[in-house]
């Protein structure tokens, strides 16, 4: 399928010198076509190679105006060239000239190699017959849908002076068929898994690599997974196999001690919430937590930081509780200072209640510090309390149209947040939640299972555009694209740059032990990592970037493709304010997708292409939101249009200015 595009179908940087106006290079061997501008004494000639003109020694005299198939027979002291074939006039048809050609180079006349020929020839690019031998090749393993694409794939390679091999051919076509990485890693993970020479810790390291990149949103899913468990293990109602599941899960995936139950529960929920809490540190955090909470600006947001963390109520209120003695009755002190907490928290009022009657229960019944203990942590990390006043209010009549809406989200115990603070913030936590929801996923439970999609769906309706920057960052620095760079610079990460994939498919590539199977498989990937690369350059001012990810967001597989055009400002950095971008996208739902975005002076102009009709409806929905986050941004949104994905008029459209047409449905601001 052909995909719209920016520019030439072969970039300036490229073809090189032919199209960028530096001096052709020429090497032995090579022919091109050139046509005799002017005759000069000695047999030297003006030559014009496309938009190039060189001086070269010929063999014998020509005339002036007539057109040759020229080859190389050496460069130094001076370019010295001999005729192929010609003399070509206006009138010879290219077939002819490729036939005459291909007969003199003794090559076949196949109709790839033809093809081949044909296309060097149209860009004004030399070749040599290994190249059209090895392009061949090739080519006859291509669909017939594909070929342009594998035209200008050995084109590329060919102009960037590299060797036509199947590796490199593969990392061009990935590029140019916008072919995504998902089936790659996926491939990359079946060889790993069966082959059983590599050793245990490399095998494990690699998959957990692959696994960040594949999921790179594992941690937020995980967040809710850990509430959705603990919920689930301390409600009563549930089946007690469920239960005893989940918080085995929790202690096989290091959440939670080894000598968790379901009778303990509550306790050790509440001990790891308040772990490292003291009576002295606790009065010292909470006056300096006061102390931020009230310097900071109203409407501050951000992360939560160790002082804010502390002055939690949920977390003082148990820290309250858990430091008395746990066989002796809660102090009046102490007890008045629970409830003044309660009533200070965020807590639904249900949930205030609830831990305020049994505070009040404590005091008259004289039970153990450790029983209340046991029962707040209940209530604050168990089932949501329901507000009263929900039942009382008649159902509202749903219309039809809503039957096939999805169901709202689980909701989570009023203390998850607490309990997620505290986890995250050992520097084990971020890993124990990505362990979570990995064993969730791949449990053998029905029951883990359905928590886990209900965490991941409930993730998916929250997130952000901060969560979807995150997760290209996450990626791309997995993934390892740019491995050879941090090298070459030797930047200070270069530890965490070791832990990314490229290296160890590197490895793998080099290591004489592991199976064939893996070995393809490794050197696959890399073909495909360093596609984006290659076709990735500098121009003076201009830059050309292309990036290739495999996201997969809270259970959607995605395959992206971003191809970005701008300049440089002197400073060195990328432009912001004039750009053209196109997104590259294979949705699970709306399948094939490209976004073309053009800004100029920060002014945005975006066209959607896909055959999905009812894009305009949800366009019509959305366009609000999209003006408010770009105007955050401090961006404007000028149009939204959309196209239907037919070939011929996406090719045009993006090679054309955006309001250059008329048809389709625009939506202006």
């Amino acid at each position: 399928m052909n995909y719209p595009t920016i520019g030439q179908s072969v970039p300036m940087n490229v073809l090189g010198a032919v199209q960028s106006g530096q001096k052709l290079p020429m090497r032995e061997g090579q022919v091109f076509q050139g046509k005799i501008q002017q005759l000069f004494p000695g047999e030297m000639a003006e030559i014009q190679i496309g938009n190039q003109k060189l001086h070269a020694k010929l063999e014998v005299p020509l005339k002036a105006g007539d057109s040759y198939y020229f080859q190389v027979k050496a460069t130094d002291p001076e370019l010295q060239l001999k005729i192929v074939s010609g003399p070509y006039g206006q009138k010879e048809t290219p077939g002819v000239k490729i036939d005459n050609l291909l007969e003199t180079l003794q090559l076949p006349k196949t109709p790839e190699m033809r093809q081949l020929a044909e296309s060097f020839m149209k860009i004004q690019l030399p070749l040599s017959k290994d190249t059209l031998l090895a392009g061949e090749a090739l080519l006859k393993q291509v669909p017939a849908g594909q070929m342009a694409a594998a035209l200008q794939s050995i084109a590329k390679l060919a102009a960037l002076k590299l060797p036509v091999t199947p590796q490199l051919f593969s990392a061009m076509m990935g590029v140019e068929t916008k072919g995504g990485l998902q089936d790659v890693l996926g491939k990359l993970e079946q060889a790993l898994a069966a082959d059983q020479d590599i050793p245990d810790v490399q095998k494990k390291e690699i998959q957990q690599i692959v696994q960040q990149v594949r999921q790179p949103l594992l941690e937020t899913a995980g967040g809710k997974m850990l509430a959705l468990t603990v919920k689930t293990a301390l409600d009563s109602s549930v089946e007690p196999g469920v239960r005893f599941q989940t918080v085995q899960l929790l202690k096989s995936a290091g959440v939670l001690p080894a000598g968790t139950s379901l009778a303990n529960l509550p306790e050790t929920l509440a001990k790891l919430v308040t772990a490292g809490s003291s009576p002295q540190a606790g009065a010292v955090q909470t006056a300096a937590a006061e102390t931020a909470q009230s310097a900071a600006p109203a409407g501050s947001s951000g992360a939560v930081q160790p002082a804010a963390a502390a002055a939690d109520p949920v977390k003082q209120l148990l820290t309250v509780i858990r430091q008395a003695d746990g066989d002796a009755k809660l102090p009046a002190t102490a007890a008045a200072q629970a409830v003044r907490l309660v009533q200070q928290s965020d807590l639904p009022q249900p949930v205030k209640s609830g831990i305020t009657d049994l505070l009040a229960a404590h005091t008259r019944n004289a039970e153990p510090a450790s029983v209340l203990l046991g029962k707040v942590a209940a209530v604050l990390f168990g089932t949501p309390a329901a507000d009263p006043t929900d039942s009382a209010l008649p159902a509202p009549a749903r219309p039809a149209a809503e039957a096939v809406q999805p169901a709202p989200a689980p909701a989570s115990p009023p203390a998850a947040p607490t309990l997620l603070q505290a986890l995250t913030g050992t520097g084990e936590g971020p890993g124990k939640l990505t362990e979570l929801m990995r064993q969730a996923l791949q449990s053998g439970s029905p029951d883990v299972r359905a928590l886990a999609a209900a965490a991941e769906d409930s993730a998916a309706r929250e997130i952000t555009g901060a969560e979807v920057k995150q997760s290209i960052q996450t990626v791309l620095a997995k993934l390892g694209v740019n491995y050879e760079a941090g090298l070459a610079a030797r930047q200070p990460d270069l530890e965490q740059i070791q832990h990314s994939l490229k290296p160890h498919l590197v490895a793998l590539m080099q290591d004489g032990t592991v199976g064939t199977a893996l070995r393809e498989a490794a050197e696959s990937a890399v073909s495909r990592l360093n596609g984006p690369l290659l076709q990735s350059a500098e121009n003076g001012a201009q830059q050309q970037i292309i990036m290739q990810m495999p996201l997969q967001l809270h259970g959607r597989r995605i395959d992206a493709t971003l191809e970005w055009n701008g300049r440089m400002k002197e400073d060195g950095k990328i432009d912001p304010d004039h750009a053209r971008v196109l997104f590259y996208l294979d949705l699970e739902a709306l399948k094939k997708t490209v976004v073309d975005m053009q800004v100029q002076n920060k002014v945005i102009t975006l066209t959607i292409f896909n055959e999905d009709t009812r894009l305009e409806s949800a366009g019509e929905m959305l366009q609000e939101t999209l003006e408010a986050a770009l105007e955050d941004g401090g961006y404007r949104l000028s149009a939204v249009r959309f196209r239907p994905f037919r070939e011929d008029e996406a090719v045009q459209s993006v090679r054309t200015s955006a309001g250059s047409r008329t048809k389709g449905v625009d939506f202006r601001v």
